[in-house]
């Protein structure tokens, strides 16, 4: 009796869905060992055409054409444009050249990993309802090695959930855009389906941190009040000042990238803290933030929250009047850079904190961001 009740604080604190297994739940699995590919052609890696439905659940790339340029899509039923088409690095939380990548590697969390010279692995599930078609296209031209798994007539299961057998996973992707400061991004838009966020990650540079004091917030099932996300972008992804401590590579989130002239790449997946909608959803982030007291479109900084519930002319407005939102600096751009620069992560936090973040906006360089948002879709029963 005693076993059985630590089993069951085990499993409900692991946050583990129990699938049962079922007469025809069928493996499949597949590899290539010293493949050619040949740049810039599209090469198939894998197809499976049996009928049935199923899920891949391994991924594995290798190869030094495996890099920071190579695209991978999968073409899921038969169709024709890829509904996932994305960069290898990006998709698994990196963002940066693997020259940059190598001393912080081997790493894994329960997701993916980068453990060697190419070797970078996933275990997202990604469900078919009856076949689908894995193919990359590279830079170059040479070697490559390729694994992948998974199990016919098997669930989709999300931390604790078990989703609709007619789950689809959608990748909505931002890539390179230019922002200016205060300006907002639309991460995801998913209009007349339910379903729940699982992964967003971001690669960012700017001339400064300050990018970093964008709040990520939702809008959800068409209301417009705001669903806030977080209180700044590092703490989006499960940090905090400014990501003074450097990397980490947990299973809920990580930092895999960032350098002193503040570039930044990092991950966030959803599993043991679900976001779900039944109607729609609608993902944003802001290029630096204020408190809603200093700006009406900033975050709240006390609650209840104060924050007003978004206009459906919000944007119209909030671009009209955005250069009020700037104030000038009583410093130089060349004092305010080298005052920035004599600040570790932490005091540059709170001195904005305290003084409000317009004096920093006028220096900031536009911030070149690329964001890929996984959202797990379905219609209703």
């Amino acid at each position: 009796m005693e076993m059985q009740f630590f089993l069951a604080m085990f499993l409900l604190q692991g946050s583990l869905a129990l699938v049962y297994v079922q007469p025809n739940m069928k493996s499949f699995s597949s590899a290539i060992k010293n493949g050619w590919i040949v740049s810039n052609q599209e090469k198939v890696l894998y197809q499976h055409d049996t009928g049935e439905p199923g899920v891949i659940t391994e991924q594995w790339f290798t190869g030094g054409v495996m890099d920071q340029n190579a695209r991978i899509r999968i073409y899921i039923d038969g169709e024709e444009d890829a509904s996932l088409d994305f960069n290898l690095f990006i998709a698994h939380g990196l963002g940066f050249p693997e020259s940059d990548e190598l001393k912080n590697i081997p790493w894994g969390t329960r997701r993916i990993a980068h453990t060697a010279n190419g070797g970078i692995y996933n275990t997202i599930r990604i469900p078919f309802s009856k076949s689908f078609r894995v193919t990359a296209t590279t830079q170059s031209s040479g070697m490559m090695w390729y694994i992948i798994r998974g199990v016919e007539n098997y669930p989709v299961v999300l931390g604790d959930l078990v989703l609709p057998s007619h789950t689809r996973l959608r990748l909505y992707k931002n890539e390179n855009f230019l922002l200016k400061p205060l300006d907002f991004m639309n991460l995801a838009y998913v209009k007349s389906s339910a379903g729940a966020l699982f992964m967003v990650t971001m690669v960012a540079e700017s001339s400064n941190l300050v990018f970093l004091e964008g709040c990520f917030r939702a809008y959800i099932d068409g209301s417009n009040r705001t669903t806030w996300l977080s209180s700044g972008t590092e703490d989006f992804f499960l940090s905090a000042f400014y990501f003074n401590k450097g990397l980490y590579h947990l299973n809920n989130a990580g930092l895999t990238f960032k350098s002193n002239n503040s570039q930044i790449a990092a991950y966030k997946f959803f599993e043991n803290d679900p976001l779900l909608f039944t109607k729609s959803l609608e993902l944003w982030w802001r290029c630096s933030d204020d408190i809603v007291a200093n700006d009406k479109y900033g975050c709240p900084n006390s609650w209840p929250d104060k924050t007003p519930s978004r206009s459906d002319k919000f944007f119209e407005k909030y671009a009209a009047m955005k250069d009020e939102l700037y104030k000038k600096s009583p410093l130089s751009e060349k004092e305010l850079a080298k005052e920035l620069s004599s600040m570790d992560e932490m005091q540059l936090k709170y001195k904005i904190a305290k003084e409000g973040v317009q004096a920093y906006l006028p220096p900031m360089q536009p911030a070149k961001v690329t964001t890929y948002t996984w959202v797990y879709e379905w219609h209703g029963e």
